[in-house]
This record gives C-alpha cells, structure tokens and sequence, in this order.
C-alpha cells in the first residue's frame, strides 16, 4: 500500500517522507480510500487553501479535517438519494450532488466558477469596461505588458522573488555534458510549413458543434473501419467476425471502447463494453471479461481488437487484446544549416488571479537573450479560469486584452525570431471549440506565424507535432489499467495517442471540451509518428522517447501561483536523421 501510495504522489511531482507516508495510510484505512482518491482529494486541497505547498504533517492534520468534511458530506447526499420520502434541496447539497470526487479541481490554474453571465458582460458588447473610455472617439494609452509589474504584496511578489528562475529540471538526454544554446548562423531562417489538410474549412465561418447525430456516428465508424485495416494486417486475418456470434472457439471481432452507464459513471472492470461497426456487428455493444487478462490499458473511445470467446451470446470472454500498429516516424530530407534552436512554452501567462501579466514579461526577456531560430507559444493567453476574468473584474473587453498580449509579443520580440502561434479552446476571447481555429491574422507582424490547435509543422524536414489540449491529464483521468509494477505510465498514455492516430482519441471527451467531430475528422489525426511531439500538461514535466518519437511535456508557463516551466531544444538534421538535443527550465 505505501509503494502504491508513494507511486501517485510521484505521479504529480511529490515525494513525501516517512511519516507523511505513514499519516496517509492511516486515512486510507480510517476512511476506506484508496491511493489514488487520497491524492487527488489532496491535489484539490493544497492548490485551492496552501497555495501548492508539499505534503507535511502540519498541513496533512488541516487536510484530514477537510477530506473528513467533504467524505461526510457525500455520504450524507447520497443517503438522502436513496430515501424514500420527498427531500428537499438547497442550494449547498445540490452542488454537493453535482461533484464529482474524482474530479482533481483547481490546480496549475483555478477552475471557472463564477456564472457565464458574468463573463459575457464584459466580452459580447465590444466596449470597454472602463468607464473613463466610454467616450466615442476618446483616445488612450494602451496597458501593455511591459508595465505589468507588482507594486503591492501579494502573489505577484511572490513571483517576482522566486529564487529558482532559469533551473534546469530535465535534460534530454541525460548526461553532463553542456549544450550552448548562442544562436549559430544568424541570418540563417526556419522555413516553417503547415503539414496535412490545408486549415481552410477552419479559418472560414461554420456552425462549430451543429452536426448530425448521424454524421458524428459516421465519423466514429470511419475511425474504427480505418485502424481496424491495419490491425487485420498485423494479425494477418482476412475479416473480423460479429462481437455478438455464439461461440465456444476464440475468434476475433473489432470496436471500439466504452462505458455501460449502468455500472457506473466511470469505465471499470465491470463496466467495459465493447461497440462494434455496423457492418461487421450492426453497431452492437457487448460486455467485456478481462479476468483472463495479465495485463491490459483501455480508456473510452479507444479502438480495439479483441480475440476471445462468446459461449453465452452476451459477453465476450477475453483472451487476448490487439490494438493498431504505431506508425513510423516520418522519413523526410532535412536541411538545417548548422543547428536549429527551439523554445516552446504554454499559457497561461498570467498568475492565477491577476492580469499583470508578469511571466510574460520574463518570457519576452528570455526570448531576446537567447536568440532562437523559432519559438512556438501556445495559448491560452486570455484564460477563461483566471480568477478576474471569471469575475469580470476587467478594464477591457475581452478581445481587447488579447489585443494587448499580441502587440507586446509583436512589438518586443526581436524580429529575426519566427514565431508560431497556438490557440487554445481555454481562450476566452475566441472559439471555445476543439479543433481550435488560428487566430485572425489581421496586421500580424512578418516574423509572427498563426496556426491551429492541434497542427502538425513542417521545419526544413523536421516534423513537429503540438497541442495546446491537456490530452494527458484528461486521458489519465479515465483510463483503467493493469500494468507490471514499474511500468511508464506517462509513456503509456503517449502512446495511445500514436497508436489511436489521433491528438484526442477520448471519447466522450472531457465535461470541459466541446469537440466537433467533423471537423476533427481532417484536423485532429495524427496519422504517421513525428520527430517531436509538445503535449503540456498539469501532469509532471518530462521528456521521453516513445517509439521513435521525442515527446515533451513542459508543463505550463504558470503553475499555481508561481513560476512555471518550459522548453528549449538544439536540433541538427542532415539527410533523414535528427538529432535532438532539450531542456525543461524554470521561468
């Protein structure tokens, strides 16, 4: 249990000492929890009432008086469901209803919780809040980030006399040797090309999130009908037989993963359903036994192939599970004179309840020393989580503010730096769908590119793939495996994403995403393995190699209410090798 327990704190970065162990495992038998429940009940603890603060004994008694709170609190709710006479709510136990306790709230940046009401006053009618701007034809000074600095004590303060600015947490690869990042051939620049579907249907207006019922089926079949393709090449069989076929011998059927709403809200053991084509099983969903399984990894929407046996009709007994072949990387011509360097960094830019934007700053400093030959900044820049945006504590309308965020960028980065642009649905200002259309490329600066979120960029050869979309945490969120003590799981979830060719193979997506299907369809496949893959998470910074592929995850430029993190790379490429060299580093 302690091995377990020390296995999710490490998960988020964590390692707490002996007697934090020890005091944990008591809750875990006081309360009948498990490993995973106590952790992520103290992620939402500590971001939202300590600020981040590392486990202790002080602080575990406060968290104990909360968890006991919250427990008590749900077991009372949920009572009151079952009884038989009429209950009457208020406004506290509806809410308490409408948690969900596996939910990790409120950290890297607080989640919404003020009205949407709120937020469209100050963004839909296009003026400014500020009352003193209201005059027709008023001119006046714009607040630009290169103002932003803190003059009163607070978290603002606490950013700028952090004292781990430009730590080095991860390199990649691991060794001591030191990589100078002076930029080589100066007036050498990146030839930065869009790969795959042209963003045409993206950037011209449609009803985002109007399709047919029947067209989203469409597309899921397609999905399924397409990996199952490759898959029958890997087992080397002509077809797939109907998942619903009475049969005592093993045979091999095809579908896709989900969820018997039944069984609970979450995929389980006991709630795995597998959904086939319509041409091969009508588009029936049969239950799934895993018991004969040692080992396995399945989340919603994944699509699978499954050898096993049907002596009932009802379900199938599993033997055996195949999922699609992972493509290989790209092989390309590269032509990079000498070497090509890299920052790469994900919003948001701002401390959670301010829009001073201080990290911003920082980073617009870092970009100017260094040099780059390409930097990629991925949204969100105007965060809908922010705590004055979700109050609509602003002087701006929304679209303005972003105004304001762009033209520093523009007008303070060194012109001999190409940079890219991503948007994020988190946004406020913008489409608060995925696939995330670029932004409007009206009086853009000539060194500054716009494309859409997920992209795949072509850069002299080298192939980039990025999402500004926290795919990890929310695949982490539901998906259910046993795995051999020891194993990746920050790997394993990345490899999903290659083998499901695709940069959000979840499906249903998270509460918090709005997908529109038709339109992923041509923008969100990832249909070949690339050089380099960013995937930023709130999951713990890393930089791994899977299956030939460079992945980073460096994290956010702002974490809680301090520094973040991001990334710089060194690459070098001739003919079709790469070579290259990264680290994560502290803002």
């Amino acid at each position: 249990m302690e091995e377990h327990l020390l296995n999710e704190f490490e998960e988020f970065g964590l390692t707490p000492n002996k007697k934090v162990l020890e005091k944990c495992i008591e809750l875990l038998k006081k309360y009948e929890i498990t490993p995973d429940t106590l952790v992520n009940h103290w992620i939402g603890y500590t971001a939202t009432k300590l600020n981040d603060e590392a486990p202790s004994l002080e602080n575990m008694n406060l968290f104990e008086k909360d968890l006991s709170k919250e427990l008590s609190a749900k077991t009372k709710v949920k009572s009151e469901l079952l009884s038989e006479s009429p209950v009457i709510h208020n406004i506290t136990t509806i809410t308490q209803i409408a948690e969900d306790d596996e939910l990790l709230v409120g950290y890297g940046t607080p989640i919404r919780k003020s009205s949407v009401g709120a937020k469209r006053t100050s963004g839909l009618e296009g003026t400014p809040q500020n009352k003193r701007l209201a005059g027709l034809g008023q001119t006046y000074s714009v607040h630009s980030p290169s103002a932003f600095s803190p003059s009163t004590p607070g978290t603002s303060s606490k950013f700028s006399t952090r004292n781990n600015a430009g730590e080095v947490v991860v390199k990649y690869p691991v060794d001591d040797a030191v990589i100078n990042w002076t930029r080589s051939h100066e007036t050498w620049e990146p030839d930065i090309q869009l790969h795959g579907t042209a963003e045409t249907k993206l950037t011209t207006k449609y009803n985002y999130m109007f399709s047919r019922l029947r067209d989203k089926f469409d597309v899921l079949e397609e999905q399924i009908n397409d990996l199952g393709d490759s898959v029958k090449m890997k087992l080397g069989i002509d077809d797939f037989e109907p998942n619903s076929v009475l049969k005592s011998e093993t045979f091999h059927t095809i579908g896709r993963i989900c969820c018997d709403a039944t069984s609970g809200s979450r995929l389980n053991t006991s709630s795995l359903l597998l959904e086939g084509t319509r041409n091969t099983s009508s588009g029936l969903s049969i239950p799934l036994d895993v018991s004969q399984l040692r080992e396995f990894s399945f989340f919603p929407g994944q699509v699978i192939a499954v050898e096993g046996s049907n002596p009932t009709g009802k379900k199938i007994v599993v033997t055996s599970i195949t999922t699609p072949p992972i493509n290989p990387v790209f092989k390309t011509d590269v032509s990079i004179e000498g070497t090509l360097n890299m920052m790469v960094v994900c919003g948001p830019f701002t401390l959670p309840d301010d829009l001073e934007f201080a990290p911003l700053v920082e980073l617009i400093q870092q970009v100017n020393t260094l040099l780059p030959h390409l930097v990629i900044i991925m949204g969100p820049f105007v965060d809908m989580k922010n705590k004055k945006v979700e109050c609509g504590d602003l002087d701006y309308t929304y679209q303005e503010q972003f105004d304001i965020v762009m033209k520093e960028l523009q007008s303070k980065i060194t012109n001999s730096v190409q940079v890219c642009i991503i948007p994020s649905w988190r946004d406020v200002h913008y489409r608060a769908v995925y696939p995330t259309p670029p932004f409007p490329q009206e009086n853009k600066a000539p060194n500054f590119n716009f494309f859409s979120d997920p992209c795949v960029l072509n850069v002299n050869g080298v192939f980039i793939a990025l999402t500004s979309t926290d795919i990890l945490f929310h695949l982490s969120k539901e998906e259910i495996a046993v795995t051999p003590h020891g194993s990746d799981r920050l790997g394993r979830l990345v490899s999903h994403l290659f083998s499901q060719q695709s940069f959000y193979p979840l499906n249903p997506p998270s509460e918090e995403m709005s997908i529109d299907l038709e339109q992923a369809e041509d923008h969100c496949k990832l249909s070949f393995t690339p050089h380099l893959l960013f995937v930023p998470s709130d999951l713990r910074h890393f930089i791994k190699n899977v299956s030939g592929c460079l992945v980073v995850n460096m994290e956010r430029a702002v974490k809680g209410f301090c520094g973040g993190t991001y990334s710089r790379l060194q690459i070098t490429g001739e003919a079709s090798s790469v070579l290259i060299k990264a680290e994560i580093v502290r803002l």
